[in-house]
């Protein structure tokens, strides 16, 4: 793949599952340079040694919490350092809950997902979207992809919290679209189905299989295959895609 020649990109999140398959493939795909931005710089480090020696050289590293107001521009900041521009922007940061009525979530978990999965997101997208606007192509041609969820399309008992972030995000997405479409950037949203990454592991068989009984494929997704979307909103090949939000699912939504 070479839908990406030129490009330089930031992950949130790309240290593990669908981040960094999503690293992984964009740089197949011809990304000049992808800033991998995760919590801890041990992640990171570890991520780094799964990349080939040709894909090691395109990387830049990054350790943050995204949902601080500090680590948004200091990972763009640093991209800019680097190569000079920001072209396509992917919000992947987030977390997950245990499965819980809305009764028994405590605020302290409420505020924690919000935090991250979506003031995280917001303050990716701020500073990606205001580096865009600043390049010489003020904008044209650019991308910002956000990852929502299932659950950010219908909610799920047990999982509020997590359903609610997941809807702020495509709200945050659909009206950076209509506000910044006129200069060429491109918003979008992936919301995947159950996709087989660590935070899976943080669930239960007994929580896990119904989701997967909803799928029409019968199978849990793999990260590569959220990944693939990610690279063709990202290219030449999305470029009459904004405002969308892209369900990967397995046909989960065919029984909604």
């Amino acid at each position: 793949m070479t839908g990406l020649t030129g490009k330089i990109c930031i992950v949130t999140g790309a240290a593990s599952g669908i981040g960094f398959a999503i690293t992984r493939a964009f740089l197949a795909a011809g990304a000049v340079g992808v800033t991998m931005v995760d919590l801890t710089q041990d992640a990171l480090d570890a991520a780094h040694a799964d990349l080939s020696a040709s894909e090691r050289a395109r990387v830049l590293l990054h350790a943050g919490d995204v949902s601080k107001e500090a680590t948004a521009p200091g990972y763009t900041e640093a991209t800019i350092r680097k190569w000079g521009q920001v072209d396509v922007s992917v919000q992947c940061a987030g977390i997950p809950m245990s499965r819980k009525p809305l009764l028994e979530v405590d605020l302290d978990v409420f505020d924690k997902i919000m935090a991250v999965n979506v003031r995280g997101v917001f303050l990716g997208m701020k500073q990606s979207i205001a580096a865009m606007v600043a390049s010489p192509s003020g904008g044209k041609g650019c991308s910002v992809i956000v990852i929502s969820s299932q659950l950010g399309l219908e909610g799920s008992p047990g999982y509020s919290a997590y359903s609610a972030s997941k809807f702020a995000v495509r709200g945050l997405m659909s009206a950076a679209a209509q506000e910044y479409g006129p200069l060429g950037i491109r918003v979008n949203a992936i919301c995947p189905g159950p996709i087989q990454t660590p935070l899976m592991a943080d669930y239960s068989e007994e929580e896990v299989v119904p989701h997967i009984a909803k799928t029409s494929l019968g199978r849990i997704g793999k990260p590569e295959e959220i990944a693939a979307t990610a690279v063709f909103l990202a290219s030449d090949g999305g470029a009459y895609f904004s405002g969308s939000s892209l369900k990967v699912d397995g046909g989960w939504s065919q029984w909604c």
